[in-house]
């Protein structure tokens, strides 16, 4: 008795052109719009920071190298130990490895604009707007790191940093870039302090670095493929609880239960025609963004168990909404989902940016919603990772879908308070 609801509920819908626009065009119109103009920002095509930054060193750090040889050699110290500490001073050229390997480095060079001045121009190019900072290094720098780090002293070199207030990204690289040279340097100076050679240290292989899984890229397209779909299969729960709604104004539903049918496959047929609809509208959305948008699922059984898990959650939530909407006389319940909560479940859940990337609260809110969870199992898959990653999502849909599907039964009304 199932399949005939089923297949009423199929020729209503597809007498309906503006219910089809809506499930099926709607969404693939939104993927092409969101996708090509958002695509720059998901994929990390933003606008490069270019920071000018003038650098002034009051000193020669050979002089300062030097100066400290002269020292070492002064103390008396045995002639392994002096030895090492030249060999350390030599390696350990502060503002060398500032210029060379921080400044210098390839990423640094693509957006920082690093200039040499003198001195005596300092109070001219703090003046100067189009620069967004300037470093200033004092005398004999390079001769206390080397006192601190190598001979146990205490330090007073300070690098002093001149921010450009007008400027609010630049000045913030150039400091966090000066802190992380300060940690480097600190940490150089507690191996000095340990008696390690600091050639051997900058040699050695410390350890290695893994990712924890290799995942591909989400680019926008792929993203909004899946956002859209998982958005708008909650509307055909909407919609077909709508569509029973009517046919109970419409005395069809009592005429089905006057031919002796049971109120339950009536329900039921509610519940499977939810679901069908819905396998159908995702396969189309799949297909054409298969099709031109090149979103391709390696796994298709993963692929195909989300979806059918997802499916069976929003039959559920269509038999719900059905099954309140005759408890209450009203399709409010319907309207209320379709215009209010599908969009809270869209953001939510993710379907317009991923916003739990940033809130974790958020993020954990979301996949507790059928379209969120649907969601975050689909791109792990576009990823590459395993079905077993995502199983518990498959779980928690199905789960979702059966208690829905209980609370729909529970709130169904009595063949007396059905007519």
């Amino acid at each position: 008795m199932i399949i005939p609801f089923i297949k009423k509920d199929l020729l209503v819908l597809l007498r309906n052109p503006q219910e089809l626009l809506v499930l099926v065009l709607m969404p693939i119109v939104l993927i092409a719009i969101l996708g090509f103009a958002l695509g720059g920002v998901m994929n990390g095509d933003t606008e490069t920071i270019s920071v000018k930054v003038a650098f002034i060193n009051h000193g020669e750090e050979q002089e300062d190298i030097d100066a400290f040889i002269g020292k070492v050699k002064a103390e008396g110290l045995p002639l392994e130990a002096e030895t090492a500490l030249i060999e350390g001073a030599n390696q350990l050229r502060p503002i060398q490895i500032l210029l060379d390997e921080v400044f210098g480095s390839k990423e640094l060079r693509e957006i920082v604009e690093l200039k040499q001045t003198e001195p005596d121009k300092l109070d001219e190019i703090k003046n100067d707007d189009s620069y967004a900072a300037v470093i200033e290094i004092p005398e004999n720098y390079t001769f206390d790191i080397l006192s601190s780090a190598l001979l146990d002293e205490p330090s007073t070199a300070t690098i002093k940093l001149y921010k450009n207030e007008g400027k609010e990204i630049a000045p913030k690289v150039v400091e966090d870039i000066l802190v992380s040279f300060q940690k480097q340097m600190t940490s150089m100076t507690v191996i000095g302090k340990a008696g390690l050679q600091l050639e051997e240290v900058g040699s050695a292989r410390l350890g290695e670095i893994e990712t924890v899984t290799e995942r591909d890229p989400i680019n926008s397209l792929q993203y909004y493929s899946v956002g859209m779909s998982v958005m708008f299969i909650m509307f055909i729960a909407s919609h077909v609880g709508s569509f029973a709604y009517r046919e109970k104004q419409l005395q069809v539903f009592n005429r089905i239960i006057l031919s002796n049918t049971s109120r339950w496959s009536y329900l039921g047929g509610i519940f499977f025609s939810v679901m069908v609809i819905s396998i159908v509208q995702q396969a189309i959305l799949y297909g054409v963004t298969s099709l031109i948008f090149d979103v391709v699922w390696r796994d298709l059984l993963g692929f195909f168990l989300v979806n059918l898990s997802l499916c069976f959650a929003i039959g559920g939530v269509g038999a719900l909404l059905t099954a309140l909407n005759f408890r209450i006389d009203s399709e409010g319940v319907s309207n209320f989902f379709g215009n209010v909560m599908v969009s809270i479940f869209a953001f939510l859940g993710g379907s317009f940016t991923p916003i739990g990337e940033t809130s974790s609260v958020i993020g954990t809110l979301g996949n507790f919603t059928p379209n969120g969870a649907g969601m975050t199992a689909l791109l792990q898959l576009l990823q590459g990772v395993e079905l077993s990653s995502v199983v518990h999502h498959i779980f928690y849909l199905v789960g979702f879908g059966l208690v829905m599907l209980t609370v729909a039964v529970i709130s169904f009304p009595k063949r007396g308070d059905a007519i």
